[in-house]
């Protein structure tokens, strides 16, 4: 079953008032073959999938039947698809591009994103009784330098109140969640 939320329609909408098409189309291909990446992931190590939520910071495909081990695989295909979707599509820029942030902007260890997953999901394995800590602290010190690196681009860069809103969203996101 697939669930979007109503974020992700407002984004939606947006992103269709503000991109051009052929950016747009883009970033939809290089969305859609990220997470044909994880799902084809999940399947090859033997897990199923058993609802998608695209929201408007992230989709989430509940794996939960997977180990840890074959979990962190499949959280790591989603960057790896992405990657590979850029080195393919030298020819098409616009994918490539979008395709190239997409994957380096989910590596970010930030929850949900696929590099707070990975984190979060890693450091259990290592380290079970302290591993969730460890991941909340790595997080905040993210999210901390996200904001401080807004508000140098407003104030130094003049680039206005956009960049605080984005990180105000993530701040917001992140520790409204009940776990790391």
């Amino acid at each position: 079953m697939v669930c979007i939320d109503s974020g992700a329609l407002i984004l939606a909408a947006l992103l269709i008032l503000v991109l051009p098409l052929p950016w747009l189309a883009a970033a939809l291909v290089a969305a859609a073959v990220h997470e044909l990446f994880h799902l084809g992931a999940v399947w090859l190590l033997g897990g199923r999938v058993g609802h998608v939520r695209i929201g408007a910071a992230a989709a989430v495909m509940d794996a939960s039947n997977l180990e840890p081990g074959a979990s962190l695989l499949a959280i790591l295909a989603g960057p790896v698809g992405s990657i590979v979707l850029f080195a393919l599509c030298r020819s098409f820029p616009k994918v490539a591009i979008c395709a190239g942030v997409q994957g380096l902007f989910n590596l970010l260890p930030i929850f949900p994103l696929d590099g707070g997953r990975m984190l979060e999901t890693g450091l259990q394995m290592l380290c079970p009784e302290k591993g969730e800590k460890l991941a909340l602290w790595i997080q905040r010190i993210t999210l901390a330098a996200i904001a401080a690196a807004a508000l140098w681009a407003s104030l130094a860069l003049h680039l206005g109140i956009g960049p605080l809103i984005f990180a105000q969203v993530w701040i917001l996101k992140a520790i409204s969640r009940k776990k790391p």
